[in-house]
């Protein structure tokens, strides 16, 4: 897992802003949706037990019914943790200098992108549909010169604050970048 105590190529003043992560209410809402496929082995058994009673006296679909409905549970675990995984491990980090992105995409594939916030020249926040604005979440898209799009802070918390704060950091950066330059042209001349 991704160490908030490690920062990969810190600088001695750098500190972290914030830390955001995907909001709790998406993952209750897939959890949600986990425990109702749950439940759905005890209907498709309460039906069976009703229209066709003599398939669970018999040994032999006795026996394959428990096997399926092992297997059932299995593939539901393992796709549970699946998406426990995709939400607990995509974090994004915002410093004083930069912008850091970790998504997990897959069970062994794991994006990391970093990008310093003099760079950034775009910041959008989005909130669509009736659950993100109202539980207020939503996406943070940040751009950079390019025509591609850096980073997407994906379904956080408060994405118009953290659109605003992230202006405020860049534009400072910049002026204390711009300072910086002023001041080693000055010592130049």
């Amino acid at each position: 897992m991704f160490s908030l105590k490690y920062i990969p190529h810190r600088e001695p003043d750098e500190k972290v802003v914030f830390v955001l992560h995907r909001h709790k209410f998406v993952f209750g809402v897939v959890a949600l949706a986990f425990l109702i496929l749950a439940i759905l082995p005890f209907f498709i058994y309460f039906l069976i037990s009703k229209e066709m009673p003599q398939a669970l006296e018999s040994q032999f679909w006795s026996i394959f019914l428990k096997l399926l409905l092992f297997l059932f549970y299995m593939f539901w675990w393992m796709l549970f943790y699946y998406a426990f995984l995709d939400y607990y491990l995509d974090v994004w980090m915002v410093t004083n200098y930069r912008v850091i992105g970790v998504e997990q995409r897959g069970l062994f594939h794991r994006v990391v992108a970093e990008y310093k916030l003099f760079r950034i020249q775009d910041v959008l926040a989005e909130q669509k549909g009736f659950f993100p604005t109202v539980i207020d979440y939503g996406n943070v898209h940040i751009q950079t010169a390019g025509e591609q799009e850096v980073v997407n802070f994906k379904q956080v918390p408060n994405p118009n604050h953290v659109a605003r704060e992230l202006i405020r950091l860049i534009e400072f950066n910049k002026k204390k970048l711009a300072a910086k330059e002023l001041k080693d042209e000055v010592k130049t001349i």
